[in-house]
């Protein structure tokens, strides 16, 4: 009897083991009640193509509250920070100056086990890598042939996502306070025929509000406070993000507001778009970009060589209720396939309002 139960059990692992692995079990990500682990052990699928920037983290998101870099201590301290949000956004307002919060990002990030990138601090950008976790799928999802084996086996069905982060730091209107701002991008496996790779997935909106949340309480917000006022925080607003012709014959953005409210909706957008700002200017109202029209994102995580063409955008107010954002071509060349790209990229970014 023994012997025939233990062939039924390896039939059925059998069964399901070329799409089910084991797993610990996670919690449901939700405010507050998430501790959000990224995989730190060295296995790896060997017919998974792994950008090279997809790497393996030597952590599970255990906070650093004390540290050095470039010299400057880096303590848990009690500090005020607050939550906003609009429609579209969830932002920090921090009672430290930029430089501090600067450094206090980076030991974020690299608690989880994230390595930095890409970053600027003359211009107030951190970007990491491309970091790997599980995702479960739910039961009501596998069926309930598939949901009775994985729980009779303890398995879960899922397939590999990875996660990256892009924090900027914009100086507040209050002296010796900072805007912080946090994007979540992320790409999940996919089997295409007989091979699995990697594609761009939907924002997971709840995973980048606790990575928020994560980071109040890293930077000195009470746990309890910085979840009352996550959940708190709706200030709604709808706004009408309009694209015209200008002139020249470039698209131009119009915004309802005046040009530092542009300015931060612009550089939003920019976040969400995984634009990769070269320069930024708050005085002059430009941010100086790269971009890659004649490129998949799969091609720009892998950093194939390619045409790299690199624009101005241009903010002028109008008045204090409208401002104009104009696309201006480094290159000079003025081709119309740049003039209709402008359109493309404009519409792009009018979308995310």
């Amino acid at each position: 009897m023994k012997i025939l139960k233990y062939l039924v059990v390896f039939l059925i692992t059998t069964l399901i083991f070329g799409c089910s692995k084991v797993v610990e079990p996670v919690k449901k990500i939700g405010i507050g009640t998430n501790l959000l682990n990224y995989q730190s052990d060295n296995d790896t699928v060997g017919s998974l193509i792994i950008p090279p920037d997809l790497t393996t983290p030597n952590s599970k998101g255990l906070f650093i509250n004390s540290g050095k870099t470039n010299d400057i201590e880096i303590v848990k301290r009690m500090s005020k920070v607050d939550v906003r949000r609009d429609s579209f956004r969830r932002w920090l307002v921090v009672d430290l100056p930029p430089k501090e919060v600067w450094f206090l990002s980076k030991e974020f990030l690299r608690s989880f086990g994230f390595t930095i990138e890409k970053e600027n601090q003359q211009i107030g950008i951190l970007e990491t890598n491309f970091l790997e976790k599980e995702t479960i799928v739910p039961d009501k999802s596998l069926g309930v042939f598939r949901a009775a084996l994985a729980k009779a086996l303890k398995t879960s069905y899922g397939m590999p996502t990875a996660d990256k982060f892009r924090v900027r730091i914009e100086p507040h209107d209050e002296l010796n306070k900072s805007e912080v701002y946090l994007t979540l991008s992320s790409i999940g496996e996919v089997v295409s025929g007989e091979m699995r790779l990697w594609q761009p997935k939907e924002k997971d909106l709840e995973l980048e509000t606790e990575m928020l949340l994560s980071m109040m309480v890293f930077l000195g917000s009470n746990e309890v406070d910085a979840t009352s006022k996550i959940d708190s925080n709706n200030n709604e607003s709808v706004i009408s993000i309009e694209v015209k012709e200008s002139e020249v014959g470039y698209a131009t953005l119009v915004f309802p507001f005046n040009r530092n409210e542009t300015w931060r909706y612009l550089g939003w957008a920019l976040d969400e778009l995984s634009i990769d700002v070269e320069d930024r200017d708050l005085v002059d109202g430009s941010f100086f970009i790269s971009v890659s029209p004649d490129r998949g994102f799969f091609s720009k995580l892998i950093n194939t060589d390619g045409s790299i063409n690199n624009y101005q955008l241009y903010i002028k107010e109008v008045d204090n209720t409208h401002s104009e954002v104009f696309f201006m071509d480094l290159s000079q060349e003025n081709k119309q396939k740049t003039k209709n790209y402008s359109f493309t990229f404009f519409n792009e970014i009018a979308s995310k309002f």
